[in-house]
């Protein structure tokens, strides 16, 4: 009898590597044990949720995934599950029912943050260092700035960081989670990852020996955000993102340097249909101010001297509001 592994446990993220060999070989996961969607009776609704969720802002080199998908939903009879924008052959267009944005985006770490590193470990060179650094502001990205929130990787991480690839500069492929060859985790201080390339790309590693490549880079589609305005720009939060792969870079997409929308219009296109939604305002209208650099125009008033708008006091309940009466009955000026 095949080796099952831990195949009844409740979340499909939790599934050991025998297990998912075992629902590979069932038909009910990608050829390697990734997407893995048990029968109904065995989690297989909590597991096509998280199958659509995780794969819900692919683009066209995700398709057979989401044709997977769809299958195994029609196999569990759970087909009411499949967004309504996704084709029988898997195809998307747009964004998919269930919010985010189809759209890669890529953002650089800089400085000693993103530093890669070179490990030996049992005569194997492996590159490791930072994609990604939680609560830092990034530079201007073209009429805002953004943070990457300690929570923004939860998702894939649950999920066992389906279908990531490591690549350098982000096109030649040196490593991916389903083989083992890529490891990640986050940390209080950010995603760290660690890839062994093959020798047929030894040569990255030489460059990274060498100097010559010493940053980091990660791209992502966003599955939720916020904004808000803090020193004189519009800041976008990463709340939730499907991480698409990480990426040793010598040519990084941004630079230390602050940049404007013009030089890299397709990695802020995404937020800046973000923050139309957000603001009810039309998308064009968003890329017109921000390549003037002046999106604080959705946050501050114009009329006033540029002065932002009063944040509205938080109500309080339970104990926080006692202390706050007695504190006013002792100094009526408070």
């Amino acid at each position: 009898m095949a080796d099952q592994g831990n195949i009844s446990t409740a979340a499909a993220g939790d599934l050991d590597a025998a297990a998912r060999r075992y629902a590979a070989s069932q038909g009910w996961a990608m050829p390697d044990g990734s997407y893995p969607i048990r029968p109904a009776d065995m989690h297989g609704r909590d597991d096509l949720t998280a199958a659509v969720r995780a794969v819900g802002r692919g683009g066209a080199s995700h398709n057979a995934i989401r044709a997977h998908i769809i299958k195994r939903a029609q196999a569990i009879g759970l087909s009411d599950l499949i967004p309504d924008d996704w084709g029988a052959d898997g195809s998307i267009s747009g964004q998919n029912s269930l919010g985010g944005s189809v759209d890669i985006e890529r953002r650089y770490t800089p400085g000693a943050e993103g530093k890669l590193e070179l490990r030996a470990d049992g005569g194997h060179s492996r590159i490791g260092g930072y994609a990604a650094v939680f609560n830092r502001s990034s530079k201007n990205l073209g009429g805002f700035t953004e943070v990457v929130d300690p929570i923004a990787f939860n998702q894939s991480r649950g999920d066992n960081w389906p279908g990531v690839m490591a690549r350098y500069n982000h096109t030649e492929l040196i490593g991916t989670t389903a083989a083992g060859t890529l490891q990640l985790r986050t940390d209080q201080y950010g995603l760290m990852y660690e890839v062994e390339p093959p020798q047929s790309r030894a040569y990255v590693t030489e460059l990274v020996q060498r100097g010559d490549v010493t940053k980091s880079s990660f791209a992502f589609r966003t599955i939720s955000d916020d904004w808000s305005y803090q020193d004189g720009l519009p800041k976008r939060t990463l709340l939730g993102v499907h991480l698409v792969d990480v990426a040793p870079v010598d040519d990084p997409a941004y630079s230390d340097t602050s940049v404007g929308l013009r030089s890299a219009p397709a990695s802020v296109e995404a937020a800046l249909r973000s923050l139309a939604a957000r603001m009810s305002a039309d998308v064009d209208e968003v890329r017109s101010l921000a390549m003037d650099n002046e999106l604080r125009k959705f946050f501050v008033r114009t009329d006033n001297g540029g002065t932002a708008p009063a944040a509205p006091k938080k109500a309080m309940f339970g104990p926080a509001a006692a202390a706050a009466l007695l504190a006013r009955r002792e100094d009526p000026y408070v």
